[in-house]
């Protein structure tokens, strides 16, 4: 099939693109001419010929085990905003005899051997690192727990660290100023090795000042160690709240090269019809985070199909170069051990439907391994 039998056809783009698969998928544009068929306002990025990401002298990604040279994270994937420290919830079993009580959750020890084979297997299906989000302070047991994780997987473990949403904010932190923050979170993130800011959230429906006090600080320690940002943009679906996000981050003097705003995979088409507000963050600069793909999540259900228009709708629109994937995983239900697809979801479940669409290989490598990479590599400051 031609692209003038597809326009005959009356075959949307997306569609014609499918079927004719990705060798020639996003070189279809200029086939399309005039005809009635919806286009996207530009051509389509193939990523062809795309050299490798260069960084700049010094740059390093921080790790619970060593600052890396970000080349030497590999050609895998990097998983922007995972969890790897949550409730252990088991599947549903076999009915148990009346009276026969449940089996004890695992011990401490148990959880990590069974989050470092999670690891490796997603290893084994092409994951290189994951950032682990924390919304608060981590135990010296959670910490031990990281180092633990990375040392024995293999896998690339950077620590993510900041605070959620207010009223959660500890009393301690709750009424100091925004100098007086910035330096207790350089003190934190020096002492937990922090290698990200994040997940840094906002209220739905409107942000609270103690949370706008609480980015002004973030973007502080920014200024000052280099350190990249992610956030929390509500679930519930808020545009406007991811633009109010951007909005401080640009007022604070952050390097959008270093910041993703997060959850933007939760923005219904009726709040955003032509998903507007993901554009307009990539044009200022910043990565839009895809952080809910791969898994369904209870708290924002959006089929998995909607998500994928969203990735083709940036695609379209040019910004290959500011697009990360992750899947915010935090249920033990659907790891590997209980028949789910674990840390691998967004390479199992999501980024086959990105192929299935006509997404060439060398836009999903840089995707997966080459964006995360450049939003990750710092060169630490003095702080």
């Amino acid at each position: 099939m031609t692209g003038s039998d597809a326009r005959a056809a009356g075959m949307s783009r997306r569609e014609a693109v499918r079927l004719l698969g990705t060798g020639a998928g996003f070189g279809l544009t200029a086939a399309w001419g005039s005809g009635t068929v919806p286009r996207a306002a530009g051509p389509l990025p193939t990523g062809r010929g795309a050299s490798a990401p260069t960084f700049p002298d010094g740059a390093v990604v921080r790790t619970v085990l060593a600052d890396v040279d970000p080349v030497e994270i590999g050609s895998g994937t990097t998983l922007f905003h995972e969890h790897l420290s949550f409730d252990y919830a088991s599947p549903p079993a076999e009915p148990r005899r009346p009276g026969t009580p449940a089996p004890p959750p695992p011990t401490n020890a148990e959880m990590v051997d069974l989050l470092v084979e999670e690891l490796r297997m997603a290893a084994f299906d092409g994951v290189s690192c994951i950032v682990d989000s924390s919304i608060g302070p981590r135990t010296a047991q959670q910490i031990e727990n990281l180092t633990a994780m990375a040392t024995r997987s293999g896998v690339h473990v950077v620590a993510g660290g900041s605070y959620f949403l207010q009223p959660r904010y500890p009393e301690a932190i709750a009424g100091l100023d925004e100098d007086a923050l910035a330096a207790h979170l350089i003190e934190q993130a020096a002492r937990e090795r922090w290698g990200a800011l994040g997940e840094v959230g906002s209220s739905f429906p409107a942000m609270h000042d103690d949370e706008r006090r609480m980015i002004r600080a973030v973007s502080q320690v920014h200024r000052r160690t280099g350190l990249p940002i992610f956030t929390h943009v509500p679930h519930e679906s808020c545009p406007s709240c991811a633009i109010e996000q951007i909005d401080l981050y640009e007022a604070a003097g952050v390097d959008m090269a270093h910041l993703c705003i997060g959850h933007l995979s939760t923005i219904q088409r009726s709040d955003d019809p032509g998903w507007e507000t993901h554009k307009e963050i990539a044009g200022r600069g910043a990565f839009i985070g895809f952080d809910t793909v791969g898994h369904r999540m209870s708290a924002s259900f959006i089929p998995e199909r909607e998500k994928v228009d969203m990735v083709l709708n940036a695609l379209e629109a040019g910004y290959e170069d500011h697009i990360l994937l992750s899947s915010d995983f935090a249920n033990t239900t659907q790891i590997k051990a209980n028949w789910g697809n674990g840390f691998s979801t967004v390479l199992v479940q999501f980024v086959p439907k990105l192929r299935y669409y006509g997404v060439p290989e060398e836009t999903v490598h840089k995707i997966l391994v080459d964006n995360p990479r450049r939003w990750l590599a710092h060169v630490p400051g003095a702080a």
